[in-house]
């Protein structure tokens, strides 16, 4: 079987999932370095190789340019950025091989919608209405998925899933298997390394939302809001 590192001098999503959770450190490197910007479009095209999505062709030029528009930070975000880009694709990847997900249209899918889910997000510009950020970044993605694959039922599947992104509400009843992965892919970074990794999320967020309080108040008032709301996969959970 042919190994597909998702980056040099780090292993494949496969490696990662056959040796979980003893792998964990692994992905936490991987995740928490921000020295330099990610490769999103080798990212994802790596991802669906070890997931065994071949078939690419036509819609690789939509990946590189939603990679560009991507590693875009005109905001200067300094939580929404590149490198949560880069953590959401790569923990939906991992939760896709932990929950045997099998259709290659739905792994296409978790890969683009973890890539593009805060696509153009505004940071501390954000208006404060719900949804805005989340209809917005899909109307940015639709403009470029849907000239190359048109189908409406697809269209409306992918808006319920940003819309479900909206972290304040979170959906009680999930059905959809892409839909859980990327809802659970979406926080698990600032959950499932321990409380240092997620004070560390929590300080990037802080200067982005120009929150005037300390790192861990924010993070701590994030755990408080998860309290009576749960993860949507059992191996979300088992990785916490």
């Amino acid at each position: 079987m042919r190994n597909y590192p998702f980056e040099k001098n780090f292993p494949s999503i496969s490696y990662i999932a056959n040796n979980w959770p003893r792998t964990k450190n692994v992905l936490k490197k991987f995740i928490l370095s921000n020295h330099k910007l990610p490769d999103l479009y080798n990212l994802c095209l790596n991802c669906l190789n070890d997931l065994n999505v071949h078939k690419i062709d036509q819609i690789k030029p939509v990946l590189k340019k939603l990679s560009i528009l991507c590693s875009k930070n005109v905001t200067y975000n300094t939580y929404h950025d590149s490198h949560h880009f880069k953590s959401v694709i790569i923990i939906a990847c991992l939760l896709a091989k932990l929950s045997n997900l099998k259709n290659n249209e739905d792994k296409l899918l978790v890969v683009i919608i973890a890539l593009t889910h805060d696509l153009g997000h505004l940071g501390r510009r954000v208006q404060n209405k719900s949804f805005f950020q989340e209809e917005k970044s899909f109307s940015e993605l639709s403009r470029i998925l849907f000239k190359v694959k048109p189908n409406f039922n697809k269209n409306q599947r992918i808006k319920k899933i940003f819309r479900s992104t909206f972290f304040p509400i979170k959906p009680e009843k999930v059905d959809d298997h892409v839909e859980k992965i990327i809802l659970d892919a979406d926080i698990l970074g600032s959950l499932m390394f321990g409380l240092n990794v997620g004070v560390e999320f929590a300080q990037r967020l802080k200067h982005e939302l120009r929150f005037e309080g300390a790192s861990k108040q924010l993070f701590s008032g994030f755990l408080k809001f998860l309290d009576n709301k749960s993860l949507y996969l059992d191996s979300s959970k088992k990785s916490c």
